[in-house]
């Protein structure tokens, strides 16, 4: 006779839901995290170099300050390595005439492949964003990515650097921060380059959007009334 078991379902406890309070704390602290963001993109257009203590770099007529980045990393492509690929030994063949004396014929080294190149810090120093373009000051490295010349800027999700691509460049590069400056390194980025490029309006109008559908996650907000029959 076969005996059939079931097993029991475990039964988790739900999750308990924070008091009102506190879920409230926390969206008014978000709700005000974007509002100035907003506010910031809608009225901020940089420092002059007489509003800034210390400029690292020389700046060009009319550039504006942005952000001024110390401790940064320079960040480029560069290869970890290789093997060789496809060699071969040969064949050990004797000399004729002798007892010992043997050549190897068809001995070949073979192919010696790189691995693949891997985003690499490769020198430390400041980054300054302004209006026109970013620059790395370092010390050993220099680095500027003009924003008439920009391709493209990706913040990475799972570390805290931002690759920046430029047509005057064949390998992306880009810059490193530490994570308690990431917010505010990569919206000054994003509002230079926005800026720069004419696209400030654009982003003003993707943050006011935000907040919109912020707003209507407001814990204990009324819902709104249905729209369609019951």
């Amino acid at each position: 006779m076969v005996a059939l078991f079931r097993h029991k379902t475990e039964q988790r406890a739900p999750t308990p839901i924070p008091p009102l309070e506190d879920r409230l704390a926390v969206w008014q602290a978000e709700d005000e995290r974007l509002s100035h963001l907003l506010e910031t993109a809608r009225q901020f257009r940089g420092f002059s170099a007489d509003e800034i203590e210390r400029v690292p770099i020389a700046l060009k007529g009319g550039e504006r300050i942005y952000a001024i980045v110390n401790g940064a990393g320079l960040i480029e492509p560069r290869s970890t390595g290789g093997h060789w690929q496809g060699g071969s030994r040969g064949v050990s063949v004797r000399i004729p005439g002798t007892k010992s004396m043997r050549y190897r014929v068809g001995a070949t080294k073979g192919q010696y492949v790189r691995a693949e190149e891997k985003p690499v810090v490769i020198d430390e120093g400041t980054v300054v964003i302004t209006d026109k373009r970013v620059v790395f000051a370092g010390t050993k490295q220099a680095r500027e990515w003009a924003w008439g010349k920009c391709l493209g800027v990706q913040h990475q999700s799972d570390q805290p650097w931002t690759a920046i691509a430029v047509s005057n460049r064949q390998k992306t590069s880009g810059i490193l921060y530490g994570n308690e400056a990431a917010e505010m390194v990569r919206f000054r980025l994003d509002l230079a380059y926005a800026v720069a490029t004419g696209e400030a309006d654009d982003l003003v109008g993707e943050l006011e959007a935000e907040r919109a559908g912020h707003a209507q996650h407001r814990p204990g907000a009324a819902l709104p009334p249905p729209t369609g029959p019951v």
